[in-house]
């Protein structure tokens, strides 16, 4: 997908002043975060992490993560398992420590991925054992990461987290292109073959072809598919992390499908794993 990559990273360096700033304002890291299993603290040393572990990756040094990655290739196992694995690598839970070391390890991947080309792949084995990530679809997961993640503490809070349209059509079709192929449900995508195109409004289309079972995504330029999804792109992200149900954006239109097989459109979240 085209990306203007000097875009994203300073999305990327806004988000995370912005997540920083919320941790700041907080005293208490043991506040259990809403419909989840984790505290604001570990939250924030999660956020943490995944900049130190694709500052290390864009180096190509593994020697801190590898010892904790499981040995599956299943991807929720592995992931999972490597998320946990790295909150016990790093015990602060003190939100306002941790909103200063996540710009420190936000100035460091940007440093370290400066004038780098946008296509250049990074190795990122906590998805698989040959899996990687183009810099771009980097930066922009890690930006994805720092959004959602800061909704949910704000949420749990009750404060307000205003989520930019303008920053999802930065970084989402990119993720999008590069995370589905990897994030497919073997136990709820076997054997489904279809093609779905996604229409995030004011951004780019994206078609996505199930193989029995397997996507893959293409850009989107009105070649025949079997459902057209058009998405608004805020409640786009929300629901493909998760955090909030399908059926109030389709309700106020927000999520519009049509096509010879529309019906395809309610059952296609859960044919992947939570980014």
């Amino acid at each position: 997908m085209a990306i203007d990559l000097p875009q994203a990273r300073a999305t990327l360096e806004q988000a995370v002043a912005r997540t920083a700033d919320l941790l700041a304002s907080i005293p208490d890291g043991d506040h259990p975060v809403s419909k989840s299993d984790w505290t604001i603290g570990e939250v924030g040393a999660h956020l943490v992490w995944g900049l130190r572990a694709y500052t290390d990756a864009a180096r190509g040094s593994f020697d801190v993560i590898r010892p904790h990655i499981p040995q599956t290739e299943h991807f929720r196992d592995r992931l999972s398992g490597t998320t946990a694995a790295t909150l016990s690598l790093l015990p602060e839970r003190h939100p306002g420590v941790l909103s200063t070391l996540l710009v420190d390890a936000a100035e460091k991947f940007l440093a370290v991925t400066d004038r780098r080309a946008l296509e250049e792949h990074i190795a990122t084995p906590w998805y698989g054992s040959h899996t990687s990530l183009s810099l771009a679809a980097s930066t922009c997961l890690l930006t994805a990461e720092q959004i959602v993640h800061g909704y949910d503490i704000a949420t749990t809070l009750r404060r307000r987290w205003p989520i930019s349209r303008a920053d999802v059509l930065i970084f989402g079709p990119t993720v999008a292109a590069e995370m589905i192929p990897k994030i497919a449900n073997p136990a709820t995508a076997r054997g489904h073959t279809a093609s779905y195109e996604l229409r995030l409004r004011g951004g780019p289309r994206l078609v996505v072809h199930f193989r029995d079972g397997t996507p893959t995504v293409e850009p989107g330029h009105g070649q025949p598919v079997d459902c057209h999804l058009s998405a608004e792109p805020v409640n786009m992200l929300l629901v493909m992390y998760g955090r909030i149900s399908q059926w109030g954006p389709i309700a106020r239109g927000q999520l519009l499908t049509w096509g010879r097989k529309p019906w395809l459109a309610l059952s296609l979240k859960d044919r992947f794993f939570n980014p």
